[in-house]
């Protein structure tokens, strides 16, 4: 009787938990969007989808559309945040001579928290019923060939799970995984973001850490605001699963993503 009574309320609690797809970018940079937005919901479209966009550009052609106002930086949200990742990656980037100033990438990296604000607001306008998160752009194509079922049971008992494929010329996204785990290669204080599952109740606090200059950029940001200031280290970075536009070889041949 007991038992009975412990997997209706499990079961209870897995239908009172409800998934939004979150969408975010800037639209006309991306004259594909639409065809994007298509291939994502052959993944996800039992899902609700919501967009977020920057006031100041042209609105894209899509419902449930978020517009706020482009955030402003008196920060370098890499190189000036009083948080120091503990992070051999985030060193070797920022140290003088390192990565950031061989690559002419210190003004590129102080709008790389830009998609954690745009993020934020998203989130923070939906409906309360929505309790899990699908964080995707408008340029990120989603490989139809791969199970996300497992990730997305993950998901619902409460872990992170960041997707990253890289490459400059992929013929297509990355159409199997590869998992780490905190203990595994380039994992230690970054979250992948170009697909990122996650918790609503997690992110938290991105506003006070921006005013506070202490909101990371890029992947480190993700990992302070859903992992360690909850010093919880259930988190996931898998490789492939998806690749952005701009990683993809032209022509598009969307029948093989």
């Amino acid at each position: 009787m007991v038992v009975g009574i412990l997997l209706d309320s499990l079961n209870f609690y897995k239908m009172t938990k409800k998934i939004a797809v979150c969408v975010s970018g800037i639209t006309s940079r991306i004259p594909e969007y639409k065809q994007v937005i298509e291939h994502q919901k052959k993944v996800f479209g039992e899902y609700d989808f919501f967009y977020q966009q920057w006031t100041g550009y042209p609105k894209p052609d899509v419902p449930n559309c978020e517009l706020n106002p482009e955030p402003t930086w008196d920060y370098h949200c890499i190189l000036e945040s009083r948080v120091k990742p503990d992070c051999d990656i985030y060193r070797r980037y920022t140290k003088p001579g390192g990565k950031m100033e061989r690559k002419g990438l210190v003004k590129n990296y102080i709008y790389s928290a830009n998609q954690i604000i745009s993020h934020a607001y998203l989130v923070d306008s939906l409906p309360k019923e929505y309790t899990h998160i699908i964080k995707t752009r408008f340029d990120t194509i989603v490989s139809t060939k791969v199970d996300f079922k497992p990730y997305i049971e993950m998901l619902l008992d409460g872990w992170n799970i960041g997707f990253y494929q890289g490459g400059k010329d992929n013929p297509t996204p990355e159409h199997s995984l590869t998992e780490y785990d905190h203990t595994g290669p380039r994992c230690k204080w970054r979250l992948f973001d170009h697909l990122l599952f996650h918790p609503r109740d997690r992110l938290k606090n991105v506003f006070k850490l921006k005013q506070e200059k202490k909101l990371l950029g890029a992947e480190w940001g993700w990992y302070q605001l859903l992992v360690d200031q909850w010093k919880d280290l259930k988190y996931k970075n898998v490789l492939g699963g998806e690749s952005l536009l701009k990683c993809t070889r032209k022509p598009y041949q969307w029948e093989k993503y």
